[in-house]
């Protein structure tokens, strides 16, 4: 079977009665093409990177497995006729599993590459040397249990401007160690002195979400099963 085609929804708010939710759940009772999984991510009023309150950009996030590029294609048509939406295919690639389980609280951020990189060589960092910077120099895995890079292959924004996003990261951490990892603990001070060489910083937006997988097509993979972490094999083939 071949690898399924992932697509990334990021959602903006809408008036509609029952907003995204009533969306989502119409689609699914007609029936998707294609559909292999799809897990709907509310975000939640909070910037971690901050720790203020505030309504977020998205008021969710949608994560669909398709089958084929045409059926993510459709989908994403679905959605852009329904409200506002970034849209994005992704190849989502694991980097560390804890194998703990049941997973703690989710986060997902938005990275955009420096505008005097290609999105290859900001990608080829992010998969590279920011994962050793993170994972091997400063442990970064005593608190994320579960973390995969999003890297993108294809968006419908237009190429360089403000939302034509290049990765999103998602990652699940206890919230007593996201406490006590502050902005000034060295990790976090290594991750941002890693960040500015190849991410747009302004263009980051850091969101707590409250996961949901709402569809899972028989004989279909769900949910988030362990695996062993392939870090050294995610580092050496950079």
């Amino acid at each position: 079977m071949e690898r399924p085609v992932k697509l990334v929804s990021l959602l903006r708010p809408v008036a509609a009665p029952g907003g995204w939710d009533d969306f989502v759940n119409g689609k699914l009772a007609q029936g998707i093409a294609g559909l292999q999984r799809l897990v709907l991510n509310d975000v939640l009023p909070i910037d971690i990177r901050t720790g203020t309150e505030g309504a977020p950009p998205y008021a969710a996030i949608i994560e669909g497995w398709f089958a084929s590029p045409t059926d993510a294609d459709r989908f994403a048509a679905d959605v852009r006729a329904h409200g506002d939406a970034v849209q994005m295919h992704v190849d989502d690639l694991l980097i560390h599993d804890c194998g703990r389980r049941p997973l703690p609280n989710k986060i997902m951020v938005t990275l955009k590459r420096r505008a005097d990189l290609s999105r290859e060589q900001a990608l080829r960092h992010w998969r590279t040397r920011h994962v050793e910077v993170g994972l091997v120099e400063h442990d970064a895995a005593t608190f994320l249990q579960l973390y995969y890079q999003n890297h993108v292959t294809r968006s419908d924004q237009p190429e360089g401007s403000a939302c034509d996003f290049d990765g999103m990261p998602e990652y699940w951490v206890d919230p007593a160690d996201l406490a006590s990892v502050g902005e000034d603990s060295p990790v976090m001070r290594a991750i941002a002195e890693d960040e500015v060489l190849f991410v747009d910083r302004s263009a980051i937006i850091t969101m707590m979400v409250t996961e949901r997988e709402l569809y899972v097509a028989p004989g279909a993979p769900g949910g988030w099963p362990v695996r062993p972490s392939p870090l050294h094999s995610v580092l050496a083939a950079g």
